[in-house]
């Protein structure tokens, strides 16, 4: 075919040569009219049984994210068990063994740090190296953290650790959400980037249960809390020698040899499947990011804020920084601080109740987002949680009871379902597939990095918030209540509905302006040949 004749560059280099202004750049960006696939025209049902295996492979990047879970719950939970203060402390004026808690501070810093750096740099050896062996490197760093943690006898060798948990989480969150964008069928992708929150919220789930077990074991089995990272760990290595390179990084690097053997192998088993035209559809996604950063003459991330890249970096950015301000530094980062502060008797019980809502609707979102969409279900729940958030505070304020320790565990719980339904997995599925081919790792690698700034902001100021006798608990939710309010708007004007769309359509909308509220009823050029093929036969 066509594509597979012409190398990508020339073909690139012959298109811009007619290429005299910027509707001429639309026009080629937007003739999609052959680029639909073979799941184009298929249900979300099809697409599961006839794609099994790409999903399956989605599915086993995502098994990987429990470790992620996992580390990011253990270090502040951990620091309460009493053999680790024995082992990391130092006696008090009572011969008392304590935490320093500069020692905490530095431990909680250097694991958002090292993330925060890793994501600063980590789009560039991920698009150079290819998605796989950054993989593998999460893994890797995650093994020798673990190692360290195991053996280590002071605060400087637990610092180490948390350096490298930090560095791997990073790397993983940014590998993983680029490799199953690339390798998911169209009507699945949604649902498949969403597994990754899922398996981060199950890892999260193991990390509580298991420590509270630890707990209740001799104070000098404390570190049993790290062994299971190897569980997680052994899981993740004999996943990812199965797992192929993504095809599209093949393409990018110009190696098509290797990019269409490895879709044969990824999709091959599908009925009727064209690897040959579906290749094709992946170099003009790369075709089409090349010539929209042509008008911006480069690739780099300030190409992210240039042209049609800064709506597009906007969208991606929205609902991953809405997680921080829809309220969840309270009822996830500080979930038992919470609840004893607001008097629960056992605020563990609060906890448990508030994981397993996550990751049970974390699974129901995996088929509500491809079949209600993306759009409605962010847009809805910015209705919903804010103003659960005002009635929680509000209950917050009432004569401390059973009936009310109950009723705040009900509202966290209808709360964490509402989130766990939308702006939890949502919010990667969003920052992965919104950019463009050429600059998604780099969108991807931002964002995550802004995130983690707003994180850095709200683990300051959240717990100081909670403990503050002039603020409280009560008006921290009033406060995050109305931050709420504010990026459900931004929701509702910024982000479109991106269900079922391929990555070539996208770019043809985004490029033809299309306002957000209308992507759903909008008709692509695939649309429309699509609908002339339908008239033709019934004619």
């Amino acid at each position: 075919m066509a594509h597979l004749e012409t190398k990508p560059e020339e073909l690139h280099l012959e298109r811009l040569a007619t290429a005299e202004d910027d509707q001429n750049d639309l026009k080629l960006v937007g003739d999609n009219a052959n680029e639909a696939s073979l799941d184009s025209n298929m249900s979300f049902g099809q697409t599961v049984r006839l794609y099994w295996k790409p999903l399956l492979m989605c599915l086993g990047t995502a098994v990987c994210a429990m470790g992620d879970g996992y580390q990011f719950k253990m270090p502040g939970n951990i620091v309460a068990l009493r053999g680790f203060i024995d082992q990391m402390g130092s006696p008090n004026a009572a011969g008392v063994n304590v935490l320093n808690p500069q020692h905490v501070a530095i431990w909680g810093g250097a694991y958002v740090g090292a993330q925060m750096l890793f994501l600063l740099v980590g789009n560039w050896p991920i698009d150079y190296f290819g998605r796989r062996p950054m993989l593998w490197l999460t893994q890797i760093l995650m093994l020798a953290a673990a190692i360290i943690e195991l053996f280590a006898t002071n605060w400087t060798h637990w610092l180490g650790a948390k350096i490298l948990n930090g560095m791997s989480v990073g790397c993983n969150v940014l590998s993983a959400t680029t490799y199953i964008s690339e390798i998911a069928p169209t009507r699945a992708r949604g649902a498949a980037l969403a597994l990754y929150q899922l398996f981060w919220a199950i890892g999260s789930f193991a990390a509580a249960v298991g420590l509270q077990v630890v707990s209740t074991m001799p104070v000098d089995k404390w570190r049993h809390a790290v062994y299971s990272m190897f569980f997680f760990l052994g899981c993740a290595f004999l996943i990812l020698v199965w797992l192929p390179e993504s095809p599209r990084f093949y393409a990018s690097r110009g190696n098509h040899e290797k990019g269409l053997r490895t879709l044969k192998r990824i999709n091959g088993s599908v009925p009727g499947y064209d690897a040959d035209h579906e290749y094709g559809i992946i170099l003009k996604e790369l075709e089409d990011g090349k010539v929209l950063l042509d008008k911006q003459k480069g690739a780099n991330v300030l190409d992210c804020f240039r042209g049609t890249n800064l709506r597009r970096t906007m969208i991606s950015l929205t609902p991953i920084m809405g997680q921080l301000w829809f309220g969840s530094p309270v009822l996830f980062t500080y979930t038992a601080y919470f609840f004893q502060l607001a008097g629960l008797a056992q605020p563990f019980l609060g906890t448990v109740a508030v994981n397993s809502v996550l990751v049970g609707f974390v699974l129901i979102s995996l088929v509500t987002t491809e079949k209600l969409g993306r759009r409605p279900l962010l847009v809805y729940s910015g209705l919903l949680m804010p103003p659960l958030l005002y009635a929680t505070g509000g209950l917050m304020r009432a004569p401390a009871s059973t009936a009310a320790g109950q009723g705040l565990i009900a509202l966290a719980c209808i709360w964490v379902a509402v989130y766990a339904s939308s702006v939890g997995p949502l919010a990667y599925v969003y920052l992965a597939e919104t950019s463009t081919i050429t600059l998604r790792g780099k969108t991807v690698s931002m964002g995550l990095f802004l995130q983690n700034c707003g994180s850095l902001v709200t683990s300051y100021c959240t717990p100081l918030m909670l403990a503050s006798p002039s603020f409280g608990v009560s008006s921290t939710l009033f406060f995050y209540a109305s931050t709420g309010v504010v990026f459900t708007v931004l929701i509702y004007f910024v982000v479109p509905e991106t269900r079922n769309r391929s990555y070539v359509e996208l770019d043809e909308m985004f490029e033809a302006k299309v306002p957000a509220r209308h992507f759903d009823k909008y008709s692509t050029s695939i649309d429309r040949s699509k609908q002339s093929a339908v008239n033709s036969q019934q004619v």
